[in-house]
């Protein structure tokens, strides 16, 4: 009788400490809805340019990333290392992803998959996507996927949908790429 009771009262604290967690966690949404990308682009607006950082295991790599929404709705994500070696040239055309051209170490199906959807994920809405938002609103963080494929974004920034700094990470295979925005006379 007593062990029942025990079981009970245990029950019921572990329920009622679950519950207290979860009203005191951050504002969750994006759960079963659209989510808008973190990153929107404009027709007409000129190209938008961010200083990018990979950093895979020990490697590290930094150069300039440079996104323009094209006519016929289609966006442009060229990247370039600062002594001018291009490193790829993507189009994603609505849910089609397109490689026009990529330096041979990345020409590899699992690293333009992994590419795809984070930019997929950066620059179109997307669904299965869960956001947790600071209390202040400074910080977003957007997470999507399972397993290896699995991404936390990290979105710095005043405004919505134009963020002065993206962080993305893959905890998986400790890949981590973060854009910072440069400003508009660079």
């Amino acid at each position: 009788m007593r062990r029942s009771l025990r079981f009970v009262s245990l029950s019921v604290l572990f329920f009622l400490m679950v519950q207290l967690q979860t009203s005191c966690s951050p504002r969750i949404s994006g759960e079963g809805g659209t989510v808008p990308p973190a990153i929107e682009l404009t027709a007409g607006e000129g190209s938008q340019k961010y200083n990018i950082q990979l950093d895979f295991m020990k490697h590290h790599f930094s150069g300039m990333l440079i996104v323009r929404r094209m006519p016929e709705n289609e966006i442009r994500i060229l990247a370039s290392t600062y002594f001018g070696l291009s490193l790829f040239d993507f189009s994603l055309r609505g849910e089609d992803f397109l490689v026009n051209s990529c330096v041979a170490p990345m020409q590899k199906e699992k690293v333009l998959k992994l590419l795809e959807m984070d930019f997929k994920h950066l620059f179109l809405s997307g669904k299965g996507i869960r956001v947790r938002t600071s209390k202040d609103g400074a910080i977003e963080k957007r997470t999507s996927g399972k397993g290896f494929g699995k991404s936390i974004v990290s979105i710095t920034g005043e405004t919505q949908g134009n963020p002065e700094q993206v962080r993305i990470r893959h905890p998986w295979i400790r890949l981590t790429i973060q854009l910072d925005k440069l400003p508009k006379d660079n």
